[in-house]
């Protein structure tokens, strides 16, 4: 029996909250997760001290030791009196240097500032439930839920921010460059460049930007196309100046269809022909814990990747039936200083120019039945969940079982069967749905957040040339690109980007709005990995190997990383397994009817 609306319907109330407590809650969330404080914990209160200032902060500990805190309860000591803390004076105190707090602080108050513009400028939607997909890219705009550098975007200015964020859905063309064929590397799906060109742009714009650059006496014989976005053109100005004088490049100007930014700002949605290509390009901005260029070895191995999975696809009527890749079918960059050029100006370009075509969400699945992931986890004006109907219409468990089927086995059967994890958190997947009952699950963004080991592949004479595809890979160590050592980075991989950063944020929505305990969410996973186990569809030494119920797992450290004077290290702490200590019975109080749908 589905339980009544008064069962699943839950007393808390939602507190709004400024900007400023949104960015410390996240900043101190972070702190006390990664071990960067010492805390202690007692009826629900958190006390700590930075710099030798007393803080108290209400909350819990939740999967994965996530640290869960109400933003409207944390508080430092002034004297006698408790008072909500401050962004200046909070950073002031943190373990790092100088340089490195008034670095931070710049982001987190770029973020407040950021999020105020928002609040500010942009209607609030009654609701975003019934949006289609291209519209949610935009409308979600709440940012990382984790990191409290969430809306840095360094760089932006408010007009920046209004021009070129997703949240205004401003709708911009791209700024074309066309540079000496001899300075660029191509990865496309097409032999003939122009041809490519041609396909991509369509004969009016081909030729528009053609007559440009004829006037500008070049031709394509010895010239090809890069789009640069408009914001990065502008601030590279001083860059291009030694190509531009000598012809190196050419400016052809802004042209072709209109483009909005996506959730991760620098993926652009076609607007004018919605199933063209989505076009990444990198950008000079950091937001959360990255600088968004593109490394230069990933843009052309972009599409080699992307063939690597679709082939293993095929291979697989268990991934036939439950994902969909977004092919990343070609790539163009600048021959930089992997591919010994000797001009300097070159060198200096590494990761800032490139491009990675995407191809359409919109061919592959309907719009209105695709939602972005993250849209899983956030709250509606109305102060119930996004996904508040579909918990109404199936109920917490039945609809929680068929995700997992959907979402997560897919990526287990990847990982396990065949050997390659994926950076599998919320902004790289696109979930399907049939009136809010999961069905599909969309994988994109290979380029940067493919792993495997070697020795583990399931069939290793699929796996790509690398050393053929780009010189840096021919002197690489282990660990540094694609392969690694060890099966336990593709663990870590898995459990951080789907787990700790990921479904974690869904079982702490469902525990406070539903009263669906938490260890409840964990040992639906548990029991799943269990069921997949005894398909026998994968060996089980293999699953074994990859021992996703060990005690405690590490994850990283994103914070750690904001605070250390090496940024180019990687960061990790050790966090509990849910998995591990999950009861092998289920709470009998929200079995509901399953939907029979075949998927």
């Amino acid at each position: 029996m589905r339980p009544t609306l008064n069962q699943l319907k839950t007393n808390r109330v939602v507190t709004q909250i400024s900007s400023e407590q949104r960015v410390i809650k996240q900043l101190i969330e972070a702190l006390l997760f990664e071990g960067v404080i010492n805390y202690q914990l007692q009826h629900g209160v958190f006390t700590f001290q930075l710099n030798n200032q007393d803080y108290k902060a209400t909350g819990k500990i939740a999967g994965f030791a996530r640290i869960r805190l109400h933003a409207d309860k944390i508080f430092c000591k002034i004297g006698e009196q408790w008072h909500a803390p401050k962004i200046d004076e909070l950073v002031k105190q943190l373990p790092t240097t100088a340089c490195l707090q008034k670095k931070l602080r710049t982001e987190l108050m770029q973020t407040i500032t950021l999020c105020n513009w928002n609040q500010q400028n942009l209607p609030r939607l009654a609701s975003r439930r019934e949006l289609p997909y291209t519209q949610l890219e935009s409308a979600i705009d709440e940012g990382h839920p984790y990191h409290p550098c969430f809306k840095a975007r360094t760089g932006f200015t408010a007009q920046d921010h209004h021009d070129y964020g997703p949240e205004s859905r401003n709708p911009f063309q791209l700024h074309w460059l066309a540079v000496d064929r001899a300075l660029l590397k191509h990865q496309l799906n097409s032999e003939d460049i122009q041809l490519f060109w041609l396909q991509e742009l369509g004969e009016n714009i081909y030729q528009q930007l053609q007559q440009r650059l004829t006037d500008a006496q070049a031709t394509f014989e010895k010239y090809s196309l890069l789009p640069i976005h408009p914001w990065q053109w502008q601030n590279l100005q001083t860059q291009f100046s030694i190509p531009l004088a000598t012809k190196e490049i050419i400016d052809l100007g802004s042209a072709g269809d209109h483009y909005q930014a996506s959730i991760s700002v620098r993926t652009l949605l076609n607007i004018s022909q919605p199933k063209k290509a989505n076009i990444k390009l990198p950008l000079n901005m950091v937001n959360t814990s990255s600088l968004r260029t593109i490394e230069s070895h990933s843009i052309c191995t972009a599409p080699i990747l992307t063939n690597w999975l679709t082939e293993i696809v095929k291979s697989d009527q268990y991934l036939q039936r439950h994902i969909t890749l977004l092919p990343e079918y070609a790539g163009i960059r600048m021959r930089t200083q992997t591919d010994e050029s000797p001009l300097a100006w070159l060198h200096a370009l590494d990761g800032q120019t490139g491009v990675i075509f995407r191809e359409s969400l919109m061919n592959k699945h309907a719009p209105m039945n695709s939602v972005p992931f993250v849209a899983l986890s956030i709250i509606e004006k109305d102060t119930l969940p996004f996904i508040d109907p579909w918990i109404q219409e199936y109920g917490c468990q039945a609809w929680l079982e068929q995700l997992i089927k959907t979402a997560v086995l897919p990526i287990w059967h990847l990982l396990v069967h065949h050997g390659i994890a994926l950076e599998a958190h919320a902004q790289n997947l696109i979930l399907q749905h049939q009136q809010g009952w999961p069905t599909h699950i969309t994988l994109r963004d290979f380029h940067e957040s493919l792993e495997y080991v070697p020795s583990f592949l399931k069939t290793p004479a699929l796996t790509p040339d690398f050393l053929a595809l780009e010189a840096v890979y021919q002197h690489a160590e282990p660990n540094q690109y694609y392969w690694m050592e060890d099966v336990e980075a593709l663990r870590e991989l898995v459990i951080d980007t789907l787990f700790v950063f990921n479904l974690s944020d869904l079982a702490t929505l469902l525990e406070d709005h539903y009263q669906f305990n938490e260890s409840d969410f964990w040992q639906h996973i548990y029991q799943a990995f269990v069921d997949y186990q005894q398909t026998g569809q994968t060996d089980e030494a293999r699953i074994r190997k990859m021992d996703i119920h060990q005690p405690s797992v590490q994850t990283e450290s994103l914070i750690k990383k904001k605070l250390s004077p090496t940024a180019a290290s990687e960061f990790h702490h050790t966090v509990n397994n849910p998995l591990l200590r999950v009861s092998p019975i289920i709470s009998p109080l929200h079995v509901t009817k399953t939907r029979s749908l075949t998927c």
